[in-house]
């Protein structure tokens, strides 16, 4: 998906880009991405079926949107909506993934009719035969009825398209003209470019300097007909998250008869998950029966700690089941192979056995990492402007919700600035406040700590995120809580957590490069990079300096939050 580019940004155009392909890993470059990007489905109709054509070597548009997904064809019908042209460019392609959502969430936007299968509640476990019932409805969307939904929205409102892949993007710092050069040779040309084409846009982007790098989530998946899942788990609500480890240690068929403090695992089932080193095995035949054989240790630093991953279930009826085997976040990402291994390894210590499968999906999500800076040579939204939740991986929610603020910022900077260049810096502006980096800094820190955590304490985690207030719990999924609430939430997270985790919060504030990340952004010492025209952006390091440098900028640094966190309590009274 990504691919090598030159970037050019008016003034600044000669600032060092870092790369997006060093930082949001590509996925349909895998073998498994490209399968996943090119699964079929008659059903959802080509783009240059649904949409007049736009011809790039006679016509101009106001907005030039770089991307067919649910944030570009929203954002496109928002914009063409409010009278402007727009172009959508991009290669054909199709909804392919499964979105899940919360189901209040969906009503607000008025899009429940997108959804093909709700149910009124949602469940956990985290250890053995301890279910935790999450007391919210859930959805899962109709790919094709919502791609359907907002491509009408855009032939209504008058959107056009082209098809062609983007090489570079360029805005004029004296005039209204950017450019998009595309691969074939030809140029788009419009007012303002909107880049919304994923993790592919980081190509042409430049991101801070002195942040943790970018993680990511990743899970492999399958739609099938099987038997025995309403034996292990409830057959009328979605199961949201399974850590327990069910995918390794278990004779097949067991897993539903654990008990707690009686695992075949130790304990709760987690013996074994903490410091587990893996081991291979070398040998050289000698010829006869001589052989020698060593066992090896894998020192790789990615490797040292056994990364958690849980089961996500959607019963859709029947015994049609939608199975996936999630890893939350990882550095480096947990490669398809391995998720794939794990759910087949859980569905037999289940007892699940799995029939015709209807459908394979693999999905990637890069999620932390540094935020884009404002002067850049094109806008952007969605995935490609960091609006994916660091610590959950959600982001077409709040696409689709925040589409037409967006659209208005871009009406507002076309009316109002003098040259494309200034227009792109006003939208990133607004996308992307003061406040907005506050929360998410917080997020960013509370990946980084996911990162860290084996099974147990992932397990002592949620267990107390799913026990504070459902505002809070809500709030912070959605991306709704403001950065003065996140610090009620992490005070409220802390008293309720048990003796490990309270640690583990200290110990990562401390020491760990995301709490000074999270530190500069909620006393301001961020803003250098987004004040200075021309920043040269990150060189690629991901490091935000040492822990000893770290700790007297904490300590001080406490004392700032310590008032904050009042404030938010206060206002809670």
């Amino acid at each position: 998906m990504q691919q090598a580019g030159a970037q050019r940004c008016g003034p600044a155009a000669s600032a060092p880009a870092r790369p997006c392909g060093a930082r949001r890993g590509p996925s349909a470059t895998s073998s498994s991405g490209a399968a996943n990007a090119s699964k079929p489905d008659p059903e959802q109709p080509a783009l240059a079926g649904a949409l007049p054509p736009f011809y790039p070597a006679a016509d101009t548009a106001d907005v030039a949107i770089v991307g067919a997904g649910p944030a570009g064809l929203a954002l496109a019908a928002e914009l063409a909506g409010q009278g402007l042209s727009v172009a959508l460019v991009s290669l054909e392609s199709k909804f392919v993934n499964n979105y899940g959502v919360w189901l209040d969430e969906f009503q607000e936007l008025g899009l429940t009719h997108t959804l093909d299968a709700v149910w009124d509640d949602a469940v956990c476990y985290f250890k053995e035969q301890q279910l935790v019932r999450v007391g919210r409805p859930y959805g899962r969307v109709c790919r094709r009825r919502l791609r359907q939904h907002l491509l009408d929205r855009c032939v209504a409102a008058g959107v056009r398209f082209v098809e062609a892949e983007v090489d570079t993007a360029s805005s004029a710092a004296d005039s209204q003209a950017a450019e998009l050069r595309l691969t074939d040779g030809r140029t788009v040309r419009c007012r303002l470019p909107v880049l919304a084409s994923g993790v592919a846009a980081g190509k042409l982007l430049r991101y801070e300097d002195g942040v943790p790098p970018v993680a990511a989530q990743t899970a492999y998946g399958i739609e099938a007909e099987v038997e025995g899942y309403a034996d292990n788990y409830p057959a009328d609500a979605m199961l949201f998250m399974d850590f327990r480890r069910h995918h390794t240690g278990l004779y097949n068929g067991t897993a539903s008869r654990q008990q707690p403090g009686k695992s075949q695992h130790g304990g709760d089932g987690l013996w074994g998950s903490e410091g587990e080193v893996p081991s291979f095995l070398y040998a050289m035949p000698l010829g006869g029966n001589r052989v020698f054989l060593v066992a090896l240790t894998v020192l790789l630093t990615a490797l040292v700690l056994q990364v958690p991953s849980f089961l996500y279930a959607m019963p859709l009826g029947g015994n049609r089941v939608f199975l996936e085997e999630t890893c939350l976040v990882a550095r480096p990402p947990m490669p398809f192979a391995t998720l794939k291994r794990r759910l087949e390894r859980r569905c037999k210590a289940l007892g699940i056995k799995i029939g015709e499968l209807h459908e394979e999906e693999w999905s990637y999500i890069p999620v932390g990492g540094p935020l884009p800076l404002p002067d850049q040579p094109a806008a952007a939204f969605g995935a490609a402007a960091s609006l994916v939740h660091p610590a959950t991986g959600y982001s077409i929610t709040r696409s689709l919700r925040e589409a037409p603020a967006v659209a208005r910022a871009v009406r507002v900077a076309l009316d109002e600035q003098p040259s494309s260049a200034a227009a792109v810096r006003f939208v990133w502006e607004a996308l992307w406040t003061q406040e907005r980096r506050r929360q998410a800094s917080f997020q960013v820190f509370g990946m980084e700590l996911l990162c860290q955590l084996d099974t147990r304490a992932t397990a002592d985690f949620f267990t107390t995120f799913f026990r504070l207030p459902a505002s809070f719990w809500r709030g912070f999924l959605a991306s709704k809580l403001s950065s003065v609430d996140l610090l009620s939430f992490a005070m409220l997270t802390w008293v309720l957590a048990p003796p490990n985790i309270k640690a583990k919060l200290v110990t990562h504030f401390v020491t760990d490069p995301s709490g000074r990340y999270m530190l500069d952004a909620y006393t301001g010492k961020n803003r250098e990079q987004w004040e200075q025209p021309g920043s040269n952006g990150s060189s690629g390091s991901g490091s935000s300096g040492s822990s000893a440098v770290q700790l007297p900028a904490a300590a001080a640094g406490m004392l700032a939050l310590q008032q904050l966190a009042q404030a938010a309590a206060e206002r809670a009274v």
